[in-house]
């Protein structure tokens, strides 16, 4: 965030948090008092509802769990809509911003009539076979799937985008985060969808996922090697 080419003194922070993560909670305050042109830095403790930690190599997402989410998820959007900012970047914590112009970029394509961007990133830790973007079925069932290809690298209109995505104002004001089988993020897509709102994915902007502290570890060391695959094939298109 202190190389992102928009000032901090322009950006807010609200964080929702568990009470036992005394930790984070340390890290982040220290960093504010770094940073005292911040104009708005919230924390909101929940103890309303249980917090879970994922086991060391796996994510095991239930239907409670998927709840607790939508929870947290329109906790964060209510008070959004109090604030009422320009844009409302949602985004998950283990998601790194690493481009230094992704806030102006994406705020440039809502202001160029994008309701809600997202940025790339991959729900694995390995491969590239789940981008960030995905596809509704347009079956009874309401469910969605990865299509064979995306042209990531590129600006492209997407059914369903998820953890680090730009809104504007009328789309965080109007959609709220709703249950789907598939996950919370679905369920706002769902929403977005009956309000008619179109959702882009700027793949050419690369976020890593950071899914574990190993990956961390790794990534300190030598990136993300999945970055320089996806640019080298968006050249190609």
């Amino acid at each position: 965030m202190e190389r992102q080419s928009i000032s901090l003194s322009n950006i807010g922070f609200v964080f929702e948090t568990s009470p036992n993560d005394i930790e984070t909670k340390d890290i982040i305050l220290k960093w504010k008092s770094l940073h005292p042109e911040i104009p708005l830095f919230e924390i909101n403790d929940r103890s309303d509802i249980p917090h879970f930690e994922h086991e060391k190599g796996s994510r095991q997402w239930t239907m409670s769990k998927y709840h607790n989410m939508i929870n947290l998820r329109n906790s964060l959007l209510k008070r959004v809509r109090e604030i009422q900012p320009d844009y409302y970047f949602s985004l998950d914590s283990d998601i790194l911003i690493k481009n230094p112009n992704t806030l102006e970029l994406l705020m440039k394509h809502v202001d160029e009539g994008a309701d809600a961007v997202n940025t790339l990133m991959f729900m694995t830790p390995f491969d590239t076979k789940f981008p960030s973007v995905m596809t509704w079925n347009n079956d009874e069932n309401n469910r969605a799937h990865r299509a064979d290809s995306y042209p990531l690298g590129s600006f492209f209109e997407a059914d369903i985008i998820m953890a680090a995505k730009m809104m504007s104002k009328d789309t965080y004001k109007s959609v709220n985060y709703e249950f789907h089988i598939q996950g919370e993020d679905l369920g706002w897509c769902q929403a977005a969808k009956r309000a008619g709102k179109r959702l882009y994915c700027a793949s050419y902007i690369y976020t890593p996922h950071i899914m574990h502290e190993e990956m961390l570890i790794e990534f300190t060391k030598t990136g993300d090697p999945r970055e320089k695959v996806i640019f080298e094939n968006s050249a190609k298109i």
